[in-house]
């Protein structure tokens, strides 16, 4: 019987990097061996990456930007805890993406700057209310 595909949300955490990372890889298969083993934990790090910032929009979009809280007694109003850790991430992904945009040649740094970003911007969740 034929094993049928699980769709993307249904997937556990370590099934969704494993389908960013081969979609990752595919970009950078043509890069001597020398520079694809280092590129092999960055590419590691960016999938791990692209999933975190697609659970913390997720967490993000069924919240609160600014929220109500109680300590004790007072009443006060925060920034959203997976906010500030979206914007932590923000800045890992897009050191991962120079990271691994740098040990491309030149002439291909670009398309493969593009693919990433538009891989990037299929993230579920963003730009959804």
């Amino acid at each position: 019987m034929a094993k049928s595909k699980k769709a993307y949300e249904e997937m556990e955490i370590s099934e969704k990097i494993e389908v960013k990372k081969r979609k990752i890889q595919k970009l950078f298969r043509d890069l001597p061996p020398e520079k694809k083993q280092f590129a092999e934990g960055l590419i590691y790090q960016f999938a791990v990456t692209t999933i975190t910032l697609e659970r913390l929009v997720e967490e993000i979009n069924r919240g609160e930007i600014i929220e109500d809280f109680k300590q004790g007694v007072q009443q006060l109003r925060r920034e959203n805890p997976a906010l500030k850790s979206y914007n932590t991430t923000i800045k890992s992904f897009t050191a991962l993406s120079k990271a691994l945009l740098d040990l491309l040649p030149e002439k291909t740094q670009q398309q493969a700057g593009e693919d990433l970003m538009r891989f990037a911007a299929k993230l579920p969740g963003a730009g959804r209310k």
